[in-house]
């Protein structure tokens, strides 16, 4: 008898973070395994980056703020009036790098000095301060980034506050 693999994904709603699962089913067996994932809803990813660049618009900086789900793909990008073209892919980038190894931007980057190969070689990753990660239950959901501000301390600032509207 031959085996066929079906993936199926099927959209939840878990206590006001979106998830997914997958469930595969081989053909000719009972049952179905499933794996649930938690990531952010798009409602919380609004949220978090208009909060992010309210913040950074009421000091004057001009910043770009992207959140990416679990899985580093882009969810929410927002770019400020007059803000910088480069500040899309540093947003992008530095959200990303916090969801990927759960740690904000700024601590992350004393990570990665040395010579030889380091965490810098991965790629899509940007070791600037801006990068913050969503959490819960312990494990990292999402990541917001900020980029253009003239230093990432700002940036991160810009991050927390966008994180702070969603409760985290």
């Amino acid at each position: 008898m031959r085996k066929t693999t079906i993936a199926v994904l099927v959209a939840l709603s878990v206590a006001g973070a979106g998830g997914y699962a997958v469930a595969d089913q081989q053909h000719g067996r009972s049952g179905v395994a499933v794996r649930s994932t938690t990531t952010i809803t798009v409602d919380a990813a609004v949220r978090a980056a208009q909060a992010a660049l309210d913040a950074a618009e009421k000091e004057g900086q001009r910043v770009t703020v992207a959140v990416v789900d679990r899985s580093g793909d882009l969810v929410v990008l927002l770019h400020g009036d007059g803000a910088g073209p480069q500040s899309e892919e540093s947003a992008r980038r530095k959200a990303f790098t916090s969801v990927s190894f759960n740690a904000p931007t700024s601590v992350l980057a004393g990570r990665v000095t040395g010579t030889g190969a380091t965490l810098r070689d991965i790629p899509g990753t940007l070791f600037l301060a801006g990068g913050l990660p969503v959490v819960s239950d312990g494990a990292p959901v999402a990541g917001i980034g900020v980029g253009g501000a003239p230093s990432g301390d700002l940036d991160e600032r810009f991050a927390r506050a966008g994180l702070t509207a969603i409760g985290g």
